[in-house]
């Protein structure tokens, strides 16, 4: 193995990083078989590869473990101690946007929001760190106290304490997005047509791990001395490392209760998208999507930056995760694989906390982008399942041969609507949803356009309606009733005299032992002799004519008419013609068979009579 080389006088640059019960290290190491990162990633937390040389975090454990293998490594200063951080308690000072918030001023300004434009903004707090910070999301809608049918979107960053760009920029962009609407146009829709959900540091202990008023040393781990960005569970349900932690299970507990469809998490220490998968060079269903998607963000960010930004690990700044180097653990991952997410990785600066007086610049380079980017979440399939009343149902949709379980995407239960965004083009959509059979819908998806779709399971039960005259007339059902009884379904028709088929009879005056008609059947037409006119009304679904065959004998049969729309007789008796020798209604030839109505039909031999769809 290669010869560990670590100089006294390196070590001592690792001194200011010991805080607590716990050292962070930060060191690079050289490693000649890209492929050594699989395991490798699983002892320390890496953080970025360039050639040869990796980048990486660890432990006090994680150090010694990693220690034993014997690479080439070199300890390298924090990069928290690199630039001076200026730090200010004032919410005003910060809201120049070039000084870092004490905890006290971010929980403030956090809060502030809320206050300030309580139409429009809620903070909630989604749990606690390991030393009780608070985890603190806002939530942006224009009717932000009520869950609307609009796509749930997700913008966290910092998971990793000691990457502060991130932070900043998502502060302002919740202050930029309530103080601009309702006067700018673009903005204003944003809010508008999603419920977007802003958590700018979702690792304070990392950030404030040297106290509340100052973020001069940052750490990435959280204050246990674990990476939260290797914490996730792995696709199977096992864990990377360790126990879940408080941050990680408050963001699981939080991502479980919404439907998250669209999103990013910011990183610094790079400058690239980084999209799915992390841990497994095989591609996900909609890669092409994802690096669409990814480039519109890395474009913009190119365009509105100083030269070389977003370049430095790919020339597009777009970056396949494992293509970079594989993670297990992290949350992209489990965003996409276990809540059926479209989630990416922003990696917005080189340098992990820059001097704080440069945020504005930070901001200037990456707000077309971040616009851009939330923009898309209004593209794509837009669509709802619900019943025949409109009720929300649970449904998967899935397009066949394209994809597997961890991008099919499932239906909201408040509003029964679901997100797919796909790259241009026709795709059929399979919805499943239980008591139902599936149903395929074909779409077609245009670039910067949404494609908005209802799907519908079931039927409302239509009453059919028979008019009856006085005397004698010939009736058929073609729904099917709750009961068959006899007296059920004429039940409340007054002026009824009698009720017949070929065989039997059913009359209201008459004892019921005398009464031989005790159930009516959708296959047979019947007689009714009425006193005076009257309405039947028979409630029931729809029967399917065409899967309803019907048996006929030589010669006279009185039959039903199950077609829900009047067609020609000789389309609607087209299965037996071969052996069909005259239709009779109330003495007629009928050139019409409308439903409602019954019909003597004579054939020459027995057979089946099956009606048209």
């Amino acid at each position: 193995m290669k010869q560990l080389l670590i100089l006294t006088i390196l070590v001592l640059l690792s001194l200011p990083l010991v805080a607590g019960e716990w050292t962070q290290y930060y060191f690079r190491f050289e490693l000649l078989d890209k492929s050594e990162l699989q395991n490798l990633t699983r002892i320390v937390s890496i953080d970025n590869v360039k050639g040869n040389w990796v980048y990486a975090y660890a432990n006090d454990s994680e150090w010694a473990e990693f220690r034993k293998l014997g690479y080439n490594t070199q300890i390298l200063p924090d990069p928290a101690s690199l630039y001076p951080h200026k730090t200010s308690g004032s919410v005003n000072e910060v809201k120049a946007w070039d000084t870092y918030p004490t905890y006290d001023a971010y929980v403030s300004m956090m809060n502030g929001f809320a206050s300030d434009y309580p139409g429009l903004c809620q903070i909630i707090n989604v749990g606690t760190t390991a030393n009780g910070r608070a985890i603190l999301v806002a939530k942006i809608s224009d009717n932000v106290a009520t869950e609307e049918k609009e796509p749930e979107v997700l913008l966290t960053s910092t998971m990793h304490g000691d990457e502060t760009t991130g932070w900043m920029l998502m502060l302002r962009l919740i202050d930029t997005l309530l103080s601009q609407y309702g006067t700018n146009p673009r903005l204003t829709n944003i809010v508008n047509s999603m419920e977007l959900y802003i958590g700018p540091n979702t690792n304070p202990d990392g950030t404030y791990y040297g106290g509340n008023n100052t973020v001069s040393n940052a750490r990435r781990y959280n204050a246990n001395g674990v990476d939260l960005n290797r914490n996730y569970p792995n696709y199977d349900g096992s864990l990377n490392q360790g126990a879940i932690q408080p941050e990680t299970q408050a963001l699981m507990d939080f991502a479980n209760a919404h439907s998250f469809v669209f999103g990013a998490n910011y990183h610094g220490g790079a400058e690239v998208v980084n999209y799915p998968w992390d841990y497994t060079y095989t591609r996900h269903p909609d890669d092409a999507w994802f690096l669409s998607s990814s480039l519109v963000y890395a474009s913009n960010a190119q365009a509105n930056g100083p030269s070389g930004y977003f370049t430095g690990i790919s020339s597009n700044g777009v970056t396949n995760g494992a293509d970079w180097y594989s993670i297990a653990g992290g949350r992209q991952d489990w965003m996409n694989y276990t809540r059926n997410g479209r989630e990416v990785t922003i990696e917005c600066s080189n340098t992990k906390m820059p001097a704080a007086s440069t945020m504005p610049n930070y901001w200037n380079y990456n707000y077309e982008a971040m616009l851009s980017y939330l923009e898309l979440a209004l593209d794509g399939v837009h669509g709802t399942v619900v019943d025949a009343w409109g009720n929300p149902l649970a449904a998967t949709i899935s397009i066949s041969g394209h994809d597997n379980t961890y991008s099919m995407v499932e239906t909201d239960a408040t509003h029964g609507d679901f997100y797919r965004y796909l790259q241009p083009g026709t795709y059929t959509l399979t919805v499943t949803t239980p008591g139902y059979d599936p149903q395929n819908v074909q779409v077609t998806v245009t670039a910067g356009q949404m494609t908005p779709i209802t799907v519908v399971f079931g039927e409302i039960d239509q009453p059919q309606e028979i008019s009856l005259n006085a005397g004698w007339n010939l009736i058929s059902l073609n729904v099917v009733p709750a009961s068959y009884v006899t007296e059920d379904i004429f039940q409340g028709i007054s002026g009824l005299i009698q009720i017949k088929n070929a065989a039997y009879s059913h009359m209201p005056s008459m004892a019921a032992h005398f009464n031989t008609l005790g159930n009516l059947a959708v296959n047979e037409g019947y007689w009714v002799n009425m006193s005076a006119p009257a309405t039947l009304s028979v409630d029931g679904n729809p029967v399917d004519a065409s899967a309803t065959p019907i048996s006929l004998k030589a010669g006279w049969n009185l039959v039903s008419y199950l077609p829900a729309t009047a067609k020609a007789t000789a389309t609607a008796l087209s299965s037996i013609s071969p052996y069909l020798q005259q239709v009779d209604y109330l003495g007629n030839s009928p050139a019409t068979m409308e439903p409602g109505k019954g019909y003597w039909v004579k054939v020459s031999q027995a057979c089946t009579l099956t009606y048209p769809e």
